[in-house]
């Protein structure tokens, strides 16, 4: 009997960099925008700084997303690398707040609560069918041995993370403790066959000037 190869016990988690419809701070859904000039410039901070990490056998997975396509492209090649897109890791569809602002989040939360009891968005996901989706599409990828780096949304990060650590979706929502500004990365660990925080949403690879304009949103 062959071996089992060894499953992963670091796995990093990255949102993707700045673009147009992040700037607008406006829910545009499944809009396939690229990243503007700013958000080439995080993808880049964040490819050098996985470069000086000098991980054991890193496996980049993106979204589909065009926007999480090329931060990770930005990643791949500077790890000598290439990307594999996965579908599962898409942002949240927002359904009937399409067009509407990143604050209506907040402040007309109550109207997250849908009818069937879940949280997410009328008449289009709820964060508990992002998290499924998330995890099925990561499976694979944590049967396998190495060091997963997955770059994904705003959203889908905080429905991934919010499941993971079994915490209550509204008040994780609320208080923000998974969002993600651009190009933030969370690093997990595998203690005891269970996943454990070692960093949430750092942006430690940003300078002052980077860091001052990347703000935690969404998409």
């Amino acid at each position: 009997m062959p071996a089992q190869r060894p499953s992963p016990d670091r796995l990093f988690l990255v949102r993707h960099g700045r673009t147009a419809g992040n700037v607008s701070q406006v829910l545009t859904g499944g809009a396939d925008d690229p990243l503007d000039e700013f958000g080439q410039m995080q993808a880049q901070a964040v490819a050098d700084w996985f470069a000086a990490q000098h991980l054991e056998s890193p496996r980049i997975y993106t979204s589909s997303f065009l926007r999480a396509r090329q931060t990770g492209t930005a990643i791949a090649q500077a790890l000598g690398g290439q990307i594999i897109a996965l579908d599962g890791l898409q942002e949240i569809a927002p359904g009937d707040w399409q067009g509407r602002a990143y604050a209506d989040m907040h402040t007309h939360v109550h109207e997250l609560v849908r009818s069937d009891g879940s949280f997410g968005f009328p008449r289009g996901e709820s964060l508990a069918e992002v998290a499924a989706r998330f995890k099925a599409a990561l499976h694979p990828v944590l049967a396998e041995p190495g060091t997963p780096i997955v770059v994904a949304h705003g959203g889908s990060l905080i429905a991934f993370l919010t499941d993971l650590m079994g915490t209550d979706v509204q008040q994780a929502w609320l208080d923000g403790r998974y969002a993600h500004a651009n190009t933030a990365v969370t690093e997990l660990r595998k203690l005891e066959q269970a996943w454990q925080t070692v960093m949430i949403a750092s942006t430690s690879h940003l300078d002052s000037h980077l860091e001052g304009q990347n703000k935690p949103s969404f998409q």
